[in-house]
């Protein structure tokens, strides 16, 4: 294939490709505590949370530092859905690669959930992004 073939099939990338397909999970009556353990333990910069057995909601590392820092928090009793952001965002793992960073910029996020007919399938955030990038297109000095 040509370098502008190479190119465009890149371009043309869907966001399932480079989607996680790992999704991790806090309850939602959890402590933030708990969710700062369960986000180190799986190196993760973002947890969908759980409530009546369904995605209400995500908490993320900016959320933990933004929200959960705050003078007057308790981390060791104050619930993740006191601090989680909802409705969560998605986009579905058909559309490119690009509509994902555009979305991302325009909401001011860095993790979106991915779905497929619906359901959500998958995760990719900032860094999913700056790997992919980094990967398949040489960046100028």
């Amino acid at each position: 294939m040509s370098d502008l073939g190479d190119l465009e099939e890149k371009l043309l990338s869907e966001v399932g490709e480079v989607m996680s397909r790992e999704i991790r999970t806090v309850a939602a009556d959890a402590s933030l505590r708990e969710a700062g353990r369960l986000m180190s333990k799986f190196n993760v910069g973002s947890l969908l949370v759980m409530g009546g057995g369904q995605h209400i909601g995500i908490l993320t590392d900016t959320d933990l530092a933004r929200k959960g820092l705050a003078p007057g928090v308790n981390a060791e009793k104050d619930p993740v859905q006191s601090f989680m952001s909802s409705p969560i965002i998605t986009i579905d793992c058909h559309r490119l690669v690009e509509e994902a960073r555009a979305l991302m910029k325009a909401k001011g996020i860095r993790h979106l959930a991915v779905t497929e007919e619906g359901k959500i399938v998958g995760l990719i955030s900032l860094g999913d992004l700056i790997r992919y990038y980094a990967a398949n297109f040489k960046m100028s000095e």
